[in-house]
């Protein structure tokens, strides 16, 4: 079992000081078995939370929370202790402050948000929902209320990228490289003043409608390439991350029993140093979301777009091929986006939809899910029934197939079709 030094110590930390405090204690979690058979009837050996637990203590003036996982892969029967959040809230008449590791979700979209890029991506949990899919980080942070108008702040000293699955063959979300890009050193932000990563978004509430506005500047969650010439040819020689600033907005609103959810951000990325703020190709990314929930059900419908708003002519290594781009030479393909919609690392425009639905007293549900590249007819289809068998057990089986044009990645992690089955008990 792996456990990192400063995650043992902020949980014991936490321990100790909900002991000495007076109150109530809640704890609650679950233990969730997972196997996924792949078409060519092999185990996935991928990493799975095969437990999860959650304590918090409410106070008046000050509550603890923290949320922990045991990490399997099976297969290889690595387990690791993940400590995902661990933070103290402290509520005034202001608003609330926490301090600690957090898990932060903004944007008004389900899933696949423009704007969401204050906590980094786990990509071994792709297709989970919501904060299921975030790596916690070291943060402090405000909501504050100020009227109808919310202000949130936050902070975060410590540059932490997305975890990426490379080097994974059961799941080559970036394709084959000539190279593993995980040997390469990598050169992360020192942690100083001047690199502390601030996010900030207002959210204010109007008539039939809610706006949020948002702006971050921090850096990079997906690394770029350092080359150095070698006879010529450039070298991949590091993986280092830039300096970016993200601007973005969301709307919410209804047309009848349907909400409206539209949410965009525009992404400038600096140099390491953010002096220059051209280093690399600016862009844009949107989603347009219809969702309805009813008594037959849950449906929803996103359309998501990435667009590449200038070229500016340099040379660039794609970081997972290899490959040398050039201006108009498959821009939008190869000048992959490093922060934003998780998604668009396989598919930058593409439609998704779900629904769901429950029957005999919502004992059982049946779920379906399909994504559709738009740029090279790849998909992605899905299904699972949960059956509630008492309780606290539930029974689930689903399946998973991917596939379409060779040139889409979702053709090139076709191996992960798998089916599955599941147990969860709750506790």
């Amino acid at each position: 079992m792996r456990l990192k030094r400063w995650s043992a110590i902020m949980l014991l930390g936490w321990i100790a000081t909900a002991t000495a405090l007076s109150g109530q204690f809640e704890f609650h979690g679950q233990v969730n078995p997972l196997a996924r058979l792949t078409v060519k009837q092999r185990y996935l050996s991928l990493p799975h939370r095969f437990v999860t637990l959650e304590g918090e203590r409410r106070g008046e003036a000050v509550s603890l929370y923290f949320s922990t996982a045991l990490e399997y892969r099976l297969g290889s029967n690595e387990v690791m202790l993940d400590l995902r959040e661990v933070y103290a809230e402290v509520s005034t008449g202001l608003g609330d402050f926490r301090f600690g590791k957090q898990i932060f979700a903004w944007g008004a979209a389900d899933g696949n948000n423009p704007t969401d890029n204050v906590s980094p991506y786990d990509f071994y949990y792709l297709f989970l929902p919501g904060t299921d899919r975030k790596l916690g980080n070291v943060a402090a942070s405000a909501n504050l209320y100020l009227g109808p108008v919310n202000l949130e702040v936050v902070v975060t000293p410590v540059f932490l990228p997305n975890r990426l699955p490379l080097n994974e063959p059961d799941f080559p979300i970036f394709g084959d490289a000539p190279f593993d890009p995980a040997q390469l050193p990598e050169i992360r932000p020192d942690t100083l003043l001047e690199n502390t990563e601030l996010g900030l978004r207002v959210r204010v509430p109007l008539n039939l409608m809610d706006i949020s506005l948002s702006y971050f500047r921090g850096y990079d969650r997906m690394f770029s390439l350092r080359t150095r010439p070698v006879f010529g040819t450039l070298v991949p020689d590091a993986r280092i991350y830039h300096r970016t600033q993200v601007f973005g907005g969301d709307v919410v609103t209804f047309l009848g029993d349907w909400a409206v959810r539209i949410e965009g951000a525009y992404f400038l990325t600096e140099d390491r140093d953010g002096t220059d703020p051209f280093i690399r190709n600016p862009y844009l990314q949107y989603v347009l979301q219809l969702d309805r929930t009813g008594d037959l059900g849950t449906y929803m419908v996103q359309f998501l777009g990435t667009v590449i708003t200038r070229i500016d002519g340099n040379d660039v290594t794609n970081p997972f091929t290899g490959s040398t781009v050039t201006e108009g030479d498959n821009e939008r393909d190869n000048l992959s986006p490093k922060m934003g919609m998780p998604f668009a690392a396989i598919a930058q425009n593409a439609v998704l939809a779900s629904a769901s639905f429950q029957f005999l007293d919502g004992r059982y549900e049946v779920r379906s899910n399909a994504l559709y590249d738009l740029d090279h007819q790849g998909f992605m289809v899905g299904g699972g029934l949960t059956i509630a068998l008492e309780a606290a057990f539930d029974l689930e089986l689903g399946l998973t197939l991917l596939g379409g044009g060779q040139d889409s990645r979702l053709y090139g992690i076709r191996d992960f079709s798998h089916l599955y089955a599941a147990m969860t008990y709750h506790f």
